[in-house]
């Protein structure tokens, strides 16, 4: 019941902020001569000299039909750029996310168990260092190890369309997705360590154990399931920053990508992009959180949203 009024405030946020921002985008498209009809009309065709309140409900009317507008820059639908920005984002973010839990759980799982040892130390270290290198940096730093020294993965090839082996599509992933997801993996490992501690003391596992399961069976089977509440939220929060918010990451690697066109757009202040892009990506991170909202039921039985 909440998601309609979220979306009206998102709405009001993302209009608000875009005009309130200095520079004149029909300035911008025209460059430094051009005579005020040549504007106007610009303006006229954009419905930009119309007051902004009305220009606020014809663009919030149009977003509800499924029209994000014109792009001022490229004169190319919102919905087909997002349609072909989209694609790139999203595997590039799912792959990203993948690393990230092949590695997190059972570091998690294993930090907790193993707790207070070296192992726990080691991989404390390892996730410390995975929450403090930027990933601008990390990627650099893959990028001169393992393909301009090695010669073990493409820089770019992202979109590109080129070879369309099985692993000409996937070994221009690798570097981006690492360098992407070294950061949840970390908050991921870290995450979980914490909450399987606390799983791990309560009276349910002691008299699982008492009973005697085997303590593997004890941690996957009835900890592991619970622990994992709170690391779905942030897993669900942070798919969603990915694919939006990877702007470093997709101008280093050369990918066509949303991160990358939000940023031309910022740029030179092109409106409609900018708000439909913005737009798109409140929808798609609510609909992670529903996601989210709907895992919580299958993981804990006793959650129920009736």
């Amino acid at each position: 019941m909440q998601i309609p009024f979220v979306l009206l405030a998102v709405t009001v946020i993302i209009f608000s902020l875009i005009h309130l921002t200095p520079g004149d985008p029909v300035q911008s498209m025209l460059g430094q001569d051009f005579t005020p009809e040549a504007a106007q009309a610009l303006r006229a065709r954009y419905q930009l000299d119309r007051p902004l309140l009305e220009q606020y409900v014809l663009w919030v009317f149009r977003a509800i039909q499924g029209d994000l507008g014109i792009s001022i820059r490229q004169s190319l639908p919102v919905t087909d750029m997002i349609a072909q920005r989209f694609p790139a984002s999203l595997q590039l973010a799912s792959l990203a996310m993948v690393f990230a839990l092949l590695i997190s759980i059972p570091a998690g799982i294993i930090s907790a168990v193993r707790r207070n040892t070296w192992v726990d130390y080691l991989l404390t270290g390892i996730t410390i260092g995975g929450l403090s290198i930027p990933n601008f940096a990390l990627a650099l730093l893959l990028i001169y190890a393992f393909a301009l020294k090695l010669h073990w993965f493409p820089i770019t090839g992202i979109g590109g369309g080129g070879d369309r082996t099985p692993w000409g599509y996937f070994a221009p992933f690798v570097l981006p997705a690492l360098a992407l997801g070294a950061y949840q993996m970390a908050a991921v490992a870290r995450l979980l360590r914490s909450s399987m501690l606390d799983v791990l003391n309560q009276d349910y596992i002691r008299t699982a154990t008492s009973k005697g399961l085997a303590f593997r069976s004890v941690v996957v089977g009835h900890a592991l399931k619970n622990a994992l509440i709170p690391v779905v939220t942030v897993i669900a929060i942070q798919f969603g920053y990915m694919v939006g918010i990877t702007i470093t990451i997709e101008f280093i690697f050369g990918i066509p990508g949303m991160g990358s066109a939000m940023l031309e757009a910022v740029t030179t202040r092109d409106f409609p992009v900018v708000q439909g892009f913005t737009l798109f990506m409140a929808v798609f991170f609510i609909g992670a959180n529903i996601v989210a909202d709907v895992l919580y039921t299958i993981l804990d039985p006793r959650i129920s949203y009736r």
